[in-house]
């Protein structure tokens, strides 16, 4: 009998690439354009199933909730109207297909625009990949099938320095709880300069004879005021008393080049906290 295939699309959002589930690798991880609105991306497909592959463009930028954890906003058209690229960026190929085992070079290409304020502007850039179409119709003697095709979409971040830029923390109040072995701390915080405060946080916990009996570190990107949380263990059978918490805020991140990042001098904040 006649097999028919019916072919159902599922989309799946990835902020993060996962190399265990994504079917293509993206290079680099965050893209900053020259001063000539110029860059390139390397999207590679290391499986053995031919990918076509779809690249957009999409505003959005990470925000946080009342936690201090990350929500990336998309929808916000104001600030997309101060900030974005719109439509002046575009990408050579748009769309292609991508054999096994291969890799493809996409030129980004941004038409300036002199009237705008220094400052940085961004957008995200979408790779959407999936297998490339099967023939559906296969003369089989057996029942009916259903294939599925999953649609990935892997977003980075794109950004573009225009004139003097430059970038800075204030960093407000600090709010402290404690559960599950760990210590969190949340820290409003208002953004300054011109640009996205790219880099990374450390929370440091020192004894009253300042050593450090704690620390943790990982990246941040705050584009605007908000508030940030991090955890920090709570080391077993440390001793009840008083301890001090440094959060410490740098411009530097192992994944992006130094000379990329808008550069600040570092922010610092000390509480007191109890341990019980």
């Amino acid at each position: 009998m006649k097999k028919t295939i019916k072919a159902l699309s599922v989309s799946l959002f990835l902020f993060l690439a996962v190399p265990a589930m994504a079917q293509i690798s993206i290079a680099p991880t965050s893209v900053f354009l020259d001063e000539n609105g110029i860059a390139s991306l390397y999207i590679t497909n290391p499986s053995e199933i031919t990918q076509e592959i779809n690249v957009s463009f999409i505003f959005g930028y990470p925000g946080s909730d009342d936690l201090g954890n990350l929500v990336m906003v998309y929808g916000d058209s104001i600030k997309d109207k101060q900030y974005g690229l719109g439509d002046r960026l575009r990408a050579f190929p748009r769309t292609f297909v991508l054999a096994p085992q291969q890799q493809q070079t996409v030129r980004l290409q941004l038409r300036p625009d002199r009237s705008l304020p220094a400052g940085t502007y961004f957008t995200r850039v979408k790779v959407t990949s999936n297998n490339q179409a099967q023939d559906v119709d296969q003369v089989v003697e057996s029942e009916v099938s259903t294939q599925i095709n999953f649609k990935f979409d892997q977003v980075i971040a794109a950004f573009y320095k225009n004139g003097q830029t430059s970038t800075g923390l204030e960093i407000g109040d600090v709010s402290t709880s404690m559960a599950e072995g760990n210590l969190r701390a949340i820290a409003d915080f208002v953004t300054t300069g011109n640009s996205p405060f790219l880099g990374s946080i450390s929370a440091t916990l020192r004894d009253a004879s300042d050593k450090v009996v704690s620390q943790k570190e990982e990246t941040v990107a705050m584009y605007f005021s908000g508030k940030k949380g991090i955890d920090v263990n709570i080391p077993e059978g440390l001793a009840s008393g008083e301890y001090q918490l440094e959060l410490q805020f740098e411009t530097k991140r192992s994944d992006i080049p130094s000379s990329d990042l808008v550069q600040s001098a570092p922010i610092s904040k000390r509480i007191f906290v109890r341990i019980p």
